[in-house]
């Protein structure tokens, strides 16, 4: 048998050592316990019934707070879709009144919650230190009594404006007149839609306002209007299939129809694409677009579109593909929002 001396200097490190372990554990489960409840369940700090909470986190309070904003505007994400394009070529001043749309279409977006006007009453609620861990928390709310009347009030005054442009589709007989009155509605009726899925979630009562005029029949009645507003397409230059193809587009968004007889509107389009010389592996192409549009409804011509760009790429015929697709994308974005602005400004109030 070995004996084994006893060292009561070793075993009393030991032991300290031991101890020492014992209470750095009870330490920092303590401390984990110091965090407030709120953290983990803000609805223990703001009832669920009354407010809207998140909860954010950071090295710094700025950056808790953005995190806390960031996770409330995840609960304020909607299921709609509105043409900002269109919304920039119609909205206007008619007969001395303005509809803010913008300020709707802040209250659907992110920008709502993180701009500092409080567009929905967002409101810094607790905010607490860890000094363990180096780390702030921030609780953030909405007051739903508070907030529910400010939506109730832009759904109410976005379909009065609505209901306007309804009638006077009804009431006036030019077919584009009518058209513009219905793109109107249509995209109000757009933001509405959106507006009316946030004052569900704020209320949590079924109290929201039924639209009068809903976004289904208006898109009806758009598309069979559409179908007796003609556009006749002609292009010269280079790519005139590509080319075409991606005014067509432009015109079917809008709602029209593609059609080379005795159309209301005539597009001359020119887009050339050449090779340009210069001092560099890749091989270049400057591109030239230029496009006329003639109402023959309302006599007016627009004022002629031109965009022009250069492209570079391996060879000179990848460069030429990417000039092609840079021109569709200015065709679907600028060109798309200057047309439809022609198309209102033709007819006038």
């Amino acid at each position: 048998m070995i004996n084994k001396k006893y060292n009561p200097i070793k075993n009393t490190l030991s032991l300290k050592a031991y101890l020492l372990l014992l209470l750095f554990g009870c330490a920092s489960a303590k401390a984990a316990k110091e965090l407030p409840r709120w953290i983990g369940d803000p609805t223990s700090k703001y009832h669920e019934a009354l407010y809207i909470t998140a909860v954010g986190s950071g090295s710094s309070r700025e950056e808790a707070k953005r995190d806390a904003i960031a996770s409330l505007s995840n609960i304020f994400s909607v299921d709609v879709s509105f043409d900002k394009r269109i919304i920039e070529a119609y909205t206007e001043e008619r007969k001395g009144k303005k509809i803010d749309v913008d300020h709707s279409i802040n209250l659907l977006t992110k920008s709502a919650l993180k701009s500092e006007n409080r567009l929905i009453n967002v409101r810094d609620g607790e905010t607490f230190f860890d000094e363990k861990t180096g780390t702030f928390y921030v609780l953030v709310f909405i007051n739903r009594a508070e907030t529910e009347p400010l939506y109730l009030e832009e759904i109410k005054k976005n379909d009065d404006v609505l209901e306007e442009y309804y009638s006077s589709f009804h009431t006036v007989i030019d077919k584009l007149e009518k058209f513009i009155y219905l793109k109107k509605a249509m995209q109000i009726a757009s933001v509405n839609e959106g507006l009316r899925q946030i004052h569900r979630l704020i209320s949590q009562m079924d109290d929201t306002p039924e639209p009068l005029i809903t976004k289904q029949r208006l898109t009806k009645e758009l598309y069979d209007l559409g179908k007796n507003l003609t556009v006749n397409i002609k292009v010269i230059g280079v790519y005139p299939e590509e080319f075409a193809g991606f005014l067509r587009e432009v015109i079917q968004e809008t709602g029209f129809t593609c059609d080379g007889e005795n159309a209301d509107l005539t597009i001359k389009a020119h887009l050339k694409i050449e090779p340009i010389d210069l001092p560099r592996e890749e091989k270049f192409v400057r591109w030239r677009l230029l496009i006329d549009v003639y109402n023959g409804m309302t006599g007016n011509t627009m004022e002629t579109f031109a965009r022009e760009g250069r492209e570079g790429h391996a060879t000179f015929e990848a460069a030429k593909s990417r000039a092609l697709r840079e021109v569709r994308k200015i065709l679907m974005d600028e060109f798309y929002i200057e047309f439809n602005k022609f198309l209102n400004q033709s007819v006038g109030d």
